[in-house]
């Protein structure tokens, strides 16, 4: 059983894989995640930096707590958090909810892979777009940081940075494919990512990012306050904890069962 598993998933996996790449939602989110994490950082850097005089400038400064890359990066690591969140979470919802919605998920009742086969494909294709929209986004930022004469020096530290704050946020976020298979709609899944969304940037900006999972990277980014080690380990954690109720959900799935 455990071998034919294995062996299906690499298939499943390239089914996955073309359906996400083909869906208007993935190309949506993306687009809208590079574009709004270069305008609101590139853009929000240069205000403070050059319009500190107008509304926008001191709103922006406000988050910039220094000058130079690490001031650059903290800002930047507020604005991954919030694209790569929100991007993500519709992405992982749509991909499983659709399957309640558009009513296939009788149809994968009938086919060979185990209904857990599909689940694990699900998550492995959707983090893997995760990762590489992080690497986009963190590229990006890099190369804007440059063309904002921040120097090459902090330039590879600023995407480490980055990419790790935007891979840590997207597996993090793997709790709203349990919202969306539990009650069974992508809206449910949706649904969680504004909740996780919100209570992400409240934390933040009120102090308490370090007691929220999904804010930790980001503190750690902008160096607000410090974060030990186990704390680090708390979006993991929350990855996994993520994963497995999802994995569950689907093995455990019935047709007819609320």
């Amino acid at each position: 059983m455990m071998a034919m598993d294995r062996s299906a998933l690499g298939i499943v996996i390239g089914m996955e894989a073309r359906k996400l790449a083909r869906a208007t939602v993935t190309r949506v989110a993306t687009i809208a995640a590079l574009t709004l994490v270069t305008v609101t950082t590139a853009g929000g850097y240069a205000a403070a930096m050059h319009a500190g005089d107008t509304d926008m400038g001191r709103k922006a400064a406000s988050m910039v707590t220094s000058p130079g890359w690490d001031g650059y990066t903290g800002l930047g690591a507020t604005s991954v958090s919030a694209t790569i969140l929100l991007a993500v979470g519709v992405v992982m919802s749509w991909s499983v909810g659709r399957e309640f919605t558009d009513g296939t998920i009788v149809g994968l009742f009938a086919i060979p892979p185990a209904l857990r086969t599909i689940a694990t494909a699900k998550m492995v294709v959707t983090l893997s777009w995760a990762v590489l929209l992080g690497a986009g986004e963190a590229a990006l930022l890099m190369t804007a940081g440059l063309l904002l004469g921040l120097g090459a020096a902090g330039a590879a530290g600023c995407f480490a940075t980055l990419l790790l704050v935007s891979v840590a946020l997207g597996a993090g976020i793997l709790p709203v494919m349990w919202a969306a298979t539990w009650w069974r709609s992508y809206l449910a899944g949706i649904g969680l990512t504004l909740a996780i969304l919100v209570v992400t940037n409240l934390a933040a900006g009120f102090g308490l990012g370090s007691y929220v999972p999904w804010s930790i990277p980001i503190v750690w980014a902008s160096h607000q306050t410090e974060v030990s080690t186990p704390l680090l380990a708390t979006p993991v954690m929350t990855t996994a904890i993520g994963a497995w109720i999802t994995y569950r959900s689907w093995d455990h799935l019935q047709l007819g069962a609320d």
